[in-house]
């Protein structure tokens, strides 16, 4: 990393060291995906939590109508997911005639080279030492808190706890927020670049520039809703504080809206069309909690310091360029903590996972910058650096490895594919009938809405969906439990928690909800026909170890007896 001259703003982008940064980014975001490899003999990779649930949706394109998504509970519902993630990476998919499981693979190999590439150009084009922008960006990639708080100190102690305080044995930790696909794993790349893009048109305001900055802000309305707003602030505390910029400012504003404008229409209508119910119930824009859930809002005190003296650093060497990154950091700020002044909440919390990387990144071409003379002119500090940039990426690559071999949840994930592929990807077994309503054990309906077009009946994606109300939620997820075999005294008190989980933020119509859960399981108990009649229910999985209820033995068939599942179908007419 030692260089003993910046390039020239002229210059060309270094493809060597960018493709290092590539490289290092599709190691750190593929990492799973292998092991993945290794233990099913497919590649797929289901590592993250909710990543059955976003394939889902993926799912009805896929698998119903190509062009657009949908809420995966209602046939057509619904969904306020954006397009982008979505619909292409599908498209894809069904070109090269892949599973539907691939999508999450394209995914991470556009996250690793994405991120890798975004972030390398934006250090590079800030600090024009091509190496050491190389490093940064591998050091920030690497990072366990990239997207989190505690920068550095974070990934020393998942280090420790894993090496040395637990060197065997499971462990309890979380992924990398920054592959976590589509979001903010997909966002990122596309907030690095729109950066480059308001970068070069301010160093260079020709008319291409100005509309290459417009198209990239315009894009970010397909991809996601916190991404573009907090870009939208940026630019305009941005034009604020750099009169040089404004023109740029404004024109990428402008652009950009007018691009994003069918988006914006989408939105008012897909909130025209969602179920009241099913909006407050996923928390949209609804009063805050006295008590905050996912994350907490004790204000940044040192962050805010921090870049105080950073906007004064800026000043001070004119480097009025990194004007635009610190007001992606204050725009983040703002909304992410908007709930203190405005009482709203609407998960603004996703926020952090934006403006945080943007912090780290402006903090280190800060410190780069008033370091400058002594990395320029000490050969041992490139070779020092080099070294600890290689021990970090090996350090983030570990991490994401045990994270996958080391917790119970991800073991569980990779027991449950082999063994659904084992029993229903099979040659010669029949597929179930496309889009029909699926009851019974969660490890099996997630996997068959994915790999067989199937519908869910319960499960924790119901309360998600905005095309669904209350009754429905309840009817669903009580019928499901009766033909489970659940007893009435553990639904009720499966469902308390439930409710509490799904309605967190208004506690006085909770007591009400748990009286509409109670009374909808007397029904269903008084007349299942009726409910699997109105819901349409196909199909039921249960474990093997699980004998099937009364019910379920008199009036539905054993389709396939095992070895891990017994899938059983409702005698209709």
């Amino acid at each position: 990393m030692h260089e003993q001259n910046t390039d020239s703003p002229g210059t060309k982008v270094p493809v060597v060291p960018m493709l290092t940064c590539v490289a290092a980014g599709l190691a750190l975001a593929l990492t799973p995906a292998l092991i993945w490899r290794l233990k099913t003999g497919v590649w797929v990779c289901l590592a993250q939590p909710e990543i059955l649930y976003y394939l889902q949706i993926a799912a009805e394109a896929y698998y119903n109508h190509l062009g657009h998504i949908s809420d995966p509970t209602i046939a057509n519902g619904v969904s306020f997911y954006p397009w982008l993630p979505f619909v292409p990476v599908v498209f894809i998919v069904r070109i090269l005639g892949l599973s539907l499981f691939s999508v999450a693979l394209i995914w991470s190999i556009f996250a690793g080279a994405g991120v890798g590439a975004g972030l390398y150009l934006t250090f590079w084009r800030f600090l024009r030492r091509r190496w050491l922008a190389a490093g940064l960006s591998i050091f920030c990639m690497s990072d366990f808190g990239f997207c989190s708080r505690f920068v550095f100190l974070l990934q020393l102690r998942q280090l420790a706890i894993s090496l040395v305080i637990h060197p065997v044995g499971r462990l309890i930790t979380i992924p990398f927020a920054q592959w976590r696909a589509p979001d903010p794993s997909i966002d990122l790349p596309f907030l690095f670049f729109q950066i480059i893009a308001v970068a070069n048109a301010r160093e260079c305001p020709r008319r291409l520039n100005l509309w290459i900055s417009g198209l990239v802000f315009g894009l970010l309305f397909y991809v996601f809703f916190y991404l573009w707003t907090m870009v939208a602030v940026a630019l305009v505390i941005a034009l604020l504080l750099d009169p040089a910029g404004r023109k740029i400012y404004g024109w990428t504003l402008l652009i950009g809206s007018v691009i994003g404008i069918p988006d914006l229409v989408l939105s008012l209508h897909s909130r025209a069309a969602a179920i009241d119910e099913g909006v407050a119930r996923l928390a949209l824009f609804v009063p805050a909690a006295a008590k905050a859930r996912d994350y907490d809002l004790a204000f940044p005190i040192l962050t805010v310091a921090f870049f105080t003296l950073a906007g004064f650093w800026i000043w001070k060497t004119r480097r009025f360029e990194l004007i635009y990154l610190l007001s992606l950091v204050i725009a983040g700020l703002l909304l992410g903590y908007s709930r203190m002044v405005t009482h709203v909440f609407f998960h603004e919390y996703h926020y952090i996972w934006l403006w945080w990387p943007i912090r780290l990144v402006l903090g280190l071409i800060v410190i780069a910058g008033i370091a400058e003379r002594r990395i320029s002119s000490r050969a041992w500090h490139g070779l020092a650096l080099s070294a600890f940039v290689l021990l970090y990426l090996i350090g983030g690559i570990y991490l994401n490895a045990i994270d996958v071999t080391r917790t119970r949840w991800s073991n569980g994930q990779i027991q449950n594919f082999v063994r659904y592929r084992s029993q229903r990807m099979a040659p010669g077994v029949s597929p179930l009938v496309p889009r029909s309503v699926l009851a019974g054990s969660q490890d099996f309906c997630e996997l068959a809405a994915v790999a067989e077009n199937q519908r869910e009946l319960a499960g924790w994606i119901l309360p998600l969906s905005v095309a669904l109300d209350n009754s429905a939620w309840e009817s669903r997820t009580a019928l499901d439990a009766y033909l489970n075999g659940v007893k009435r005294a553990d639904f009720a008190r499966a469902t308390s928690d439930e409710v509490k989980d799904d309605y967190w933020f208004s506690e006085p119509i909770q007591p009400q909800l748990m009286e509409d859960f109670m009374r909808k399981f007397d029904e269903v108990t008084r007349d299942p026909d009726k409910f699997i009649r109105a819901l349409q229910v196909r199909y039921l999985a249960l474990p093997v170890d699980q004998s099937p209820p009364p019910y379920v033995a008199s009036q539905f068939r054993l389709l396939q007896p095992g070895p891990y599942w017994r899938i059983w179908q409702i005698e209709q007419p």
